[in-house]
């Protein structure tokens, strides 16, 4: 067996995760599955498990999100809908015109979709796993033993026969990487968001468009808009209302009249000032976020064309956002970052099997991943486009055309 294989050393050294995120999680899980030694780390504490985040689009990658992460959990994803009263098999996702709310396009959802709340699919994947919060990577460095040594910013330090950087698009791993440029581009797109409760009655008419997901462009103004249901609350008389993410973005053209403010209150005047020519319901829905809202937050969009690295012989290699980061425009990016994961525990498994070199390993999971990674966020960066261009927008679109699985998935 090749030296720098795991069973190398006098002692098992555990997979070192760097992010517990969907991504990272699922990766643990499929370790914790095969019997392969891990540590999963967190630089944010636990109590972040409360900030909900945006919803996530689950199609291609359910396949293999269930056969990573076992039977067992596999069973509990249904409980992470974001709302469990629909049946989101029949689904899909609307595009509208904003000026007049009339549907361009009914996008219809892959055989299988789950829209999921993170936080609930964080609490499944997070079952039976140890992760260690407040851990913020510092660097890391390959001894002359051939472990990775992790270093962390409150002084401790792990060591591992493999570490991966699951941590994000702002990902450290990366950062410190050789590599051809290890920066996230910034698209000239900028975006605000914010999260408001619509009772019974506001939602209505909402729902009645689509009680999950719908995007619309303005072609007069060029503003694309964008509805996703957050959490379903259950009020006092047994009723349901709803939190709700809503957002609007635009192109850069002028970068000071088109920047984001920075302070809260001013950002969501800028929405609203953003969906002026709307039609209803869409412009209740942004003009009725209340003006002293502190939920809006500002996004100047970027993405990470994936690019190969060097991995220090088999010791250092990337997933999900921290390889890929793409523009949420698609609904891809889950997805990819899901496959990432049941993919590389599958040359873990052959590794701790003893089947394959874990150079030889990693060398071909990042050679597949590398290429789809590629393609995705150019795709995804197109659509990001296409979104502000009326006339960019027809059925060959990769912000409208079918997501299929790649060929791995």
């Amino acid at each position: 067996m090749a030296p720098n294989t795991p069973t190398h050393f006098d002692k098992p050294r555990p997979i070192l995760i760097i992010g517990a995120g969907v991504v990272g999680l699922t990766l643990a899980q499929g370790c914790r599955e095969a019997g392969i030694l891990f540590q999963i780390f967190e630089k944010l504490d636990a109590s972040s498990e409360k900030s909900q985040g945006w919803g996530l689009s689950l199609h291609w990658s359910l396949r293999s999100l269930e056969r990573t992460i076992g039977p067992k959990l596999a069973a509990l994803l249904t409980n992470a809908n974001v709302d469990p009263s629909i049946d989101e098999s029949k689904g899909g996702f609307l595009f509208l015109n904003a000026a007049t709310c009339e549907t361009r396009y009914h996008v219809h959802s892959t055989k299988r979709y789950v829209r999921a709340s993170r936080h609930k699919l964080r609490a499944i994947l997070s079952t039976g796993i140890d992760i260690q919060y407040g851990k913020q990577l510092q660097s890391f460095e390959k001894s002359e033993t051939g472990e990775i040594i992790a270093e962390f910013r409150d002084g401790t330090s792990s060591k591992g026969s493999l570490l991966v950087g699951a941590d994000g698009s702002n990902s450290a791993v990366r950062e410190g990487l050789k590599m051809e440029n290890t920066k996230l581009t910034q698209l000239p797109i900028n975006l605000i968001g914010a999260v408001r409760h619509f009772t019974p009655e506001q939602a209505a008419p909402v729902r009645e468009l689509n009680p999950l997901l719908f995007f619309a462009l303005n072609p007069n103004t060029k503003t694309f808009f964008f509805y996703s249901i957050q959490d379903v609350l259950v009020d006092a008389d047994g009723g349901n209302s709803y939190d709700v993410n809503l957002g609007v973005s635009w192109m850069v053209n002028d970068p000071e009249q088109d920047k984001i403010p920075r302070d809260p209150h001013e950002r969501v005047a800028e929405m609203k000032r953003r969906a002026q020519g709307f039609a209803e319901p869409m412009l209740s829905m942004i003009m009725d976020i209340p003006d002293d809202s502190t939920t809006a937050t500002g996004l100047p969009l970027a993405d990470f064309p994936t690019t190969p690295w060097d991995n220090l012989h088999g010791t250092v290699t990337l997933a999900g956002d921290a390889a890929h980061a793409m523009t949420m425009f698609r609904g891809e990016g889950a997805n990819h970052g899901i496959l990432d994961a049941a993919l590389l525990v599958d040359q873990l498994k052959k590794i701790h099997a003893g089947e394959i070199d874990q150079e030889d390993g990693l060398k071909e999971y990042e050679a597949e991943m590398q290429v789809r990674g590629h393609a995705a966020v150019l795709r995804s960066r197109q659509a990001a486009y296409d979104g502000h261009d009326w006339n960019a927008i027809t059925d060959s679109s990769p912000l409208i055309g079918a997501r299929f699985p790649p060929p791995t998935a």
